[in-house]
């Protein structure tokens, strides 16, 4: 039990470190990090961005040595739902009208290094799904 334990916290600093790279790949890239980490149920928003006049949604994902899925396996029907959820719920609480908006995913990989993990490479995937729009 101890060893799923620390499994999941190493997966979990793992995504912090994801999501830093991922905010100051887009922030050099011309995109405005407005938030980080917004909870709404039914999931959570890894970075809201702004690029030119539109909403950016992106989904975080990093992958480690050893990982077998490729990038946008990691986000499934059930994910793509709860974000989607969770970006309509963002955009009502805002009071955000009928501007442009989108879902990106940044997939970020390491591997070993001689001091530990370091990246290998950064993907970033704009309009990587469409998002279900109802209500919105």
């Amino acid at each position: 039990m101890l060893d799923w334990l620390r499994r999941r916290r190493r997966g979990a600093a793992l995504g912090r470190r994801g999501e830093r790279i991922a905010a100051r790949y887009l922030r050099r890239r011309g995109m405005r990090i407005l938030a980080r980490n917004v909870r709404m149920s039914p999931g959570e928003i890894d970075l809201v961005a702004l690029d030119g006049g539109s909403l950016v949604f992106v989904e975080v994902k990093s992958r480690g040595p050893g990982s077998w899925s490729t990038d946008l396996e990691k986000i499934d029907a059930g994910k793509r739902r709860a974000l989607s959820r969770a970006c309509r719920k963002y955009l009502s609480a805002i009071g955000y009208g009928i501007g442009a908006w989108r879902v990106d995913v940044v997939c970020v990989e390491f591997r070993e290094g001689l001091l530990g993990l370091r990246v290998a490479d950064v993907r970033w995937y704009p309009s990587a799904f469409d998002p279900i729009r109802r209500g919105v």
